[in-house]
């Protein structure tokens, strides 16, 4: 079975001192015990974006598919959300957050949309029920705005501090700066107006370094516990177009900032070339070009992809910057990198770091895996740009693998074929990692390979609806 869902009409909120109302909690509505759960029936449900699939008459309009898990692995119904009024171009689906925003028990998802409105962009909020995802709000920004819904995180209520939602508008305008960027920040209860909703900017008084032409801050954000109250939402948030003044353009850097809802003067932290340690600043190195985060316990571990870092002279061979924190902010570890037992030679525009994950042990099941998409790696004679995937377990390094469709001992449905970018998206549900391969050549309109944590047998999920999908698998929520 099959449904369509389009967003129903929702007001339009401001992106400053703005507060969301939830739905009113029916706390026995659904099973909490499951950890993505929107329907709560215990079992794990998959989402998955397609931001250029075409949606009746609208090309490029965007889907993203949601499968309501039956226990096996990748099985179930599907359903599929659209915008209330699909946009040609408008990309819903390009970035996708699932959190808890109320307290029903029910999982809830954020959709970007950030070409929506000719170009503004737009983000809609789904609230999960026992019948699955319902649709709820439609956030766009107050005032002129571009691509905000690039980038979407949400974090659920801890202690007195709401639920926050997080949407990036890399190339928003910030006084007279073209692209310098900005977060838009949302607080979600259901008691009333809460005047910590707010913009963020470099330029604000908590964020490290000055805002700048080009700077893309925004680009991706996550939300956590790094420093200070952990309770309160600490933002972490990139800037891949910042430049290393007389070293590199578009060096790259991201950014924490602490207690992010609350306006106030406490300096968050800033990671860039001359703290991360993972090399000489490379022009286009893009720091932040991927964000990651994920907690184990009381330590929180962030990753950041560097698909542009030069190595011995090769230019774009890419590297992922480490770090965890235990509560004082973060420290950083040595990085990810090829060159490590079972990963093939680092070759000049591998990008290792397009695209991250990590994982905590209740999803695992152990310790903290990272995944790696090095989508654009392959034989320049035979399979050119066909793809990896490096799976990291940050407690053991040397037992990391390497994951593809040629690799006969981490085996993968397919054939690694020329251009299909295989790990251009990863992420991760209960017990398994997602892979995205968004030009899959075989499948057109893509594929998701799902590859259990355990050894089991992979899986793998194509498209399956009536739109015209061109990149499915582009995104993981």
């Amino acid at each position: 079975m099959k449904r369509v869902i389009g967003a129903a009409a929702g007001a339009v909120l401001a992106a400053a001192s703005l507060v969301l109302l939830s739905p009113a909690a029916q706390a026995d509505d659904c099973d909490s015990s499951s950890l993505s759960d929107f329907d709560g029936d215990g079992h794990e449900d998959l989402v998955i974006g397609d931001p250029g699939a075409g949606v009746g008459y609208a090309a490029g309009a965007g889907q993203v598919t949601v499968v309501y898990g039956d226990g096996d692995l990748g099985k179930g119904e599907q359903a599929f959300l659209t915008a209330k009024e699909p946009q040609a171009g408008a990309g819903f689906g390009h970035a996708l957050a699932t959190g808890h925003l109320d307290a029903d028990g029910c999982l809830d998802l954020v959709v970007g949309a950030p070409w929506a409105d000719g170009g503004a962009g737009a983000a809609e909020v789904f609230y999960g029920s026992p019948d699955g995802l319902k649709p709820g709000r439609i956030l766009k920004p107050e005032g002129a705005s571009r691509t905000f819904g690039s980038s979407v995180a949400v974090r659920a209520a801890h202690g007195s501090h709401p639920a926050t939602i997080a949407i990036g508008a890399p190339y928003e305008d910030v006084g007279g700066l073209a692209s310098a960027g900005a977060v838009h920040l949302y607080s979600v209860t259901d008691r009333g107006t809460d005047p910590t909703a707010r913009l963020i900017t470099q330029d604000d008084e908590q964020a490290e370094g000055v805002a700048e032409a080009g700077d893309l801050f925004g680009w991706a954000v996550a939300l956590g516990a790094i420093m200070g109250d952990r309770d309160a939402p600490d933002l972490i948030v990139s800037e891949p177009g910042e430049d290393v003044d007389g070293q590199a353009v578009d060096a790259g850097s991201f950014s924490v900032v602490e207690d992010v809802t609350a306006p106030g003067t406490a300096k968050g932290q800033h990671w860039h070339y001359g703290n991360l340690g993972i090399g000489d600043p490379s022009e286009g190195g893009r720091i932040g070009w991927s964000l990651a985060y994920a907690e184990d316990g009381t330590d929180s571990y962030v990753a950041a992809g560097v698909p542009g870092q030069t190595f011995a002279g090769k230019p774009r061979v890419g590297v992922v910057a480490l770090l965890r924190s235990t509560g004082a902010g973060l420290a950083a570890l040595e990085p990810a990198a090829q060159l490590t037992a079972g990963t093939p030679f680092a070759e000049a525009e591998d990008r290792y770091g397009w695209s991250v994950a990590l994982a905590g042990p209740s999803i695992t099941g152990g310790g903290v895996l990272l995944a790696v998409g090095v989508p654009f790696d392959g034989s320049e004679q035979t399979r050119p740009e066909n793809g990896w995937v490096h799976l990291v377990p940050l407690a053991d390094r040397k037992a990391a693998k390497l994951i593809d469709a040629l690799n006969k001992k981490e085996f993968m449905p397919g054939d690694a074929g020329p251009y299909d970018r295989f790990g251009r998206a990863v992420g991760f549900t209960k017990g398994a990692l997602l892979i995205g391969v968004p030009d899959d050549q075989e499948n057109p309109g893509g594929a998701v390979m799902i590859k259990p944590l355990d050894g089991g047998e992979s899986v793998e999920l194509p498209p399956d609806s009536a739109a015209d999908e061109s990149d499915f698998g582009g995104a993981f929520g």
